[in-house]
This record gives C-alpha cells, structure tokens and sequence, in this order.
C-alpha cells in the first residue's frame, strides 16, 4: 500500500531538522540546507506511490539531502567530506532511535529565541554567514580574542538552556514526564 502525498509531507516536515542537517553539514550554508530541503519534499511528492512506510521516505530523503548537498557544493567547489564520514553521518541520521532529536531542536529553538539581539546577530555572522572570529572582530570592531569568549559564553548559555529545556520535557535522566 503506498503512502498519500498528504502523509509523506506530514513525516518531512516533522523531520525537517534532520534532513536539513544532513545538507548543512554537506554545504555548511543553512540557507542552501533549506532550499535542499524544498527540493527533497518536491522529489517526495513525485516519488511518493513508491513509499510503503514512514521509514523509508525519511531514509530516501536523507539520502536526497546528502546528494543534492554534495552536487550543489562540487559547483561551488566546496571541499567535502570523505564518503566513508558521509556514510557514518547518514548511518546516524538514519537511526530513528535516536533520543527525542525533534525535542532537542525544538528545545534550541525556543532557547536561541531568547538570546539578546547582540548574541544573535554574533551567531548569525559565525553560522548563518559563516565568517570565522577574526572576519566578526573586523565587522563588529572588536578583538578577536573578544569574539572567542562571547561565542563561547553563548554556546554555554544556550548548552545550558537546552538541558533545562529536556529536563523539564523529559524529566530527569531523559524520562517523559
């Protein structure tokens, strides 16, 4: 029995972190990762009557994602992983017991919105425009040094609320509450 196009957009979009993910690390550009995503969900939809179970639309998605991502970085001439991590990545992506990853992301998300203005902007140089400490230090005109300890606070504020974030979830030790 095949799976409705209905269906097959339900499970992408709940696994919309992950697919992603999966191009991000591929092209290291989250914008690209989206469009990446787009794309997969289209070639879902075309390829849907194919799909039997939830399982394999996210395993042909992902390997979608990771194919696209590395086409799309060879014409930028990006340098990509090796097969042989791109294979353990996907073997790890793939893995549906993997514990509660959609908590986790949404978690983030919830914490990364209630960072200060200048810690997003310094996380949306470093990441979304992808520029390294030393390019942030010249945009924002402070050292280097200066960008490493704010980045560094940041990524332990939002560690910390991300923990808070699953242990009112999922209780402590990772059990539902």
């Amino acid at each position: 029995m095949t799976m409705e196009p209905d269906t097959v957009v339900q499970i992408l979009l709940r696994e919309r972190m992950r697919v992603t993910a999966a191009a991000a690390a591929v092209v290291r550009d989250v914008h690209a990762a989206d469009d990446i995503f787009q794309a997969v969900v289209l070639g879902a939809l075309e390829h849907c009557t194919r799909f039997h179970e939830p399982d394999h639309v996210l395993a042909w998605s992902l390997r979608a994602a990771r194919h696209r991502a590395v086409d799309l970085a060879r014409r930028r001439h990006l340098r990509t992983l090796p097969d042989d991590v791109l294979d353990l990545l996907e073997a790890k992506w793939d893995d549906p017991t993997g514990p509660h990853e959609s908590d986790r992301a949404e978690a983030l998300h919830r914490c990364l919105g209630k960072l200060t203005g200048s810690a997003k902007t310094l996380l949306n140089l470093r990441y979304a425009d992808g520029l390294a400490a030393n390019a942030i230090a010249g945009k924002l005109r402070r050292s280097a040094d200066a960008v490493y300890q704010n980045l560094s606070r940041v990524h332990r504020a939002l560690r910390a609320c991300v923990e808070r974030e699953m242990s009112r979830i999922h209780g402590p030790g990772g059990v539902p509450v």
